[in-house]
């Protein structure tokens, strides 16, 4: 029988790499904080324009253009978050593994814009989305369930691609296998997710201001999630 870290585990080893390094992990994680957030509020605002056309003045070609402009632009948008967000999440990985690891944050933020293989990302999140929109469409339930077995792709990706290990993989190879690798974790891992519900509750009520400490801890916490996963089932890679 595998025995996998326990969540105060997970984040007990977290809390020791934060001890004397939260400049360093707040600076790496700030921009993709900034980003989520304005992502969020633009959507929102987006939201609020949309239904405020009414019957009297609607115009079927001029709110098509309309929501055409606010999907291409979200879409672009999550594109840019993605691949900042991934390049934070590679290099605290990375981290994880080496905690004398020499790095600049904010640099870190922009690896993936620099590498040839930054479309090979974008295709995953197109593909993953697709599925999880699909398994959504029979029920939504399901849809959650695969969605959280393809949470573990890209940091399989991250890892394969570190190793050498990639030679004629296709996009979906690191789907399948983050879905192997969360066989029976998927508890696991919703429930790490909900151990942190405190955590956002103490964001909101400190109007955002403890997310810039929350925000890396939970990142960090979720990279040495699948450490730990791939430390117990390094067959699957």
């Amino acid at each position: 029988m595998k025995t996998y870290r326990t969540r105060a585990e997970l984040k007990y080893e977290v809390k020791n790499l934060l001890k004397g390094n939260w400049k360093k992990a707040i600076l790496l994680y700030l921009i993709p904080l900034i980003i989520f957030v304005l992502t969020n509020g633009y959507n929102n605002s987006n939201s609020r324009a949309t239904f405020r056309y009414n019957t009297s003045s609607f115009d079927i070609g001029t709110f098509s253009k309309i929501v055409t402009t606010f999907g291409i632009i979200g879409f672009i948008t999550s594109l840019i978050f993605l691949l900042i967000n991934l390049s934070a999440n590679f290099r605290a990985f990375d981290w994880l593994g080496d905690h004398d690891l020499d790095f600049d944050p904010i640099k870190s933020n922009f690896t993936y814009f620099r590498s040839p293989d930054w479309w090979k990302l974008i295709f995953i999140y197109v593909i993953i989305n697709i599925f999880t929109f699909l398994w959504t469409l029979l029920l939504i339930i399901p849809g959650i369930v695969k969605g959280i077995g393809y949470s573990q792709t890209y940091f399989v990706y991250k890892d394969l691609n570190d190793r050498g290990l990639t030679d004629g993989y296709s996009l979906t190879t690191y789907i399948t296998k983050s879905q192997q690798l969360m066989m029976g974790n998927k508890w696991r891992y919703f429930v790490l997710q909900l151990s942190f519900i405190g955590w956002w509750i103490l964001g909101v009520i400190t109007l955002g201001i403890g997310f810039i400490w929350i925000f890396p801890y939970y990142k960090l916490t979720m990279a040495n999630f699948y450490r730990d996963l791939v430390e117990k089932n390094s067959t699957y890679l």
